[in-house]
């Protein structure tokens, strides 16, 4: 993330695939905007039905991701917020919207709110003064364009509820963002759950894109950050998380990051 402590990009696929939208997360806000396509967000075990022009809100490290239901054009808006941006711009008490609540609850803004709100109107502003006026990113009246959003979200009160849903993964969902610190196995949720373990395994897929194993390993080593970051030692926030030894987590670190724990955790 650039000196500002923000980005905004807008992307248009003709054809998405899902197997390029996998689940996962990351230290910064989100605020996905959805323009066009047929699509489901999901964030933790929560699921969204879109319409052009909802908003999407996802808070640190919640896992996320968009699901195609048919391979038609798809276009959106991402805008990624640090949580140093509200300490530089002295807005503070517009982050408590990304800060509340549990993981996964209220993270929709349907799109008659985000037009009546002002927010589709600040978004249609930043894209005419940034492209039309060739405005650099970062500068003083784009950046008071995203203090003005982040002010609009934080005076929301409308989020909406998860679409209601009958998939036999919620559950499985839900126990694991409640206990990957503890050894889980196939087995295990096969005899909790009454899921055949070929179908839990399939269907988990399905919905996330990651094996169980792998999304286990993601929020541990989530965790492992977030202890980090209040300033746990790295060993003992690994073990906190659910790593058995420090070479497993340096192992799963160096593959799903790329570069040794101790590199970026110190």
């Amino acid at each position: 993330m650039n000196k500002d402590y923000y980005r905004i990009d807008e992307n248009h696929t003709a054809t998405p695939s899902n197997t390029n939208f996998q689940l996962h997360n990351h230290d910064e806000y989100e605020i996905f905007l959805f323009l066009e396509g047929d699509s489901k967000y999901v964030v933790e075990d929560k699921t969204y039905t879109l319409e052009p022009w909802d908003i999407i809100i996802i808070r640190k490290h919640e896992m996320h991701r968009i699901y195609h239901n048919r391979t038609i054009p798809y276009r959106r808006l991402v805008l990624m917020v640090s949580p140093l941006f509200f300490q530089e711009n002295g807005c503070t008490d517009y982050e408590s919207q990304f800060l509340k609540g549990a993981f996964g609850n209220g993270n929709k803004i349907a799109a008659d709110l985000v037009r009546s709100s002002g927010l589709s109107d600040a978004f249609l502003r930043y894209k005419k003064y940034s492209e039309n006026y060739t405005l650099a990113p970062g500068s003083p009246v784009l950046k008071s364009i995203i203090v003005e959003i982040l002010y609009l979200i934080n005076k929301t009160t409308g989020f909406s509820a998860s679409d209601l849903t009958n998939s036999p993964i919620k559950p499985v969902l839900l126990y694991l963002n409640n206990n990957f610190a503890e050894d889980i196995t196939l087995d295990m949720l096969e005899e909790k759950f009454f899921l055949s373990k070929y179908y839990l395994c399939r269907t988990f897929h399905k919905a996330t894109g990651l094996t169980i194993h792998e999304y286990i390993r993601r929020k541990r080593l989530t965790r492992v950050r977030e202890l980090r970051s209040e300033g746990m030692n790295i060993g003992e926030a690994a073990t906190r998380a659910g790593f058995h030894s420090y070479s497993s987590f340096y192992r799963a670190y160096l593959n799903e990051y790329g570069t040794p724990p101790r590199q970026d955790l110190l």
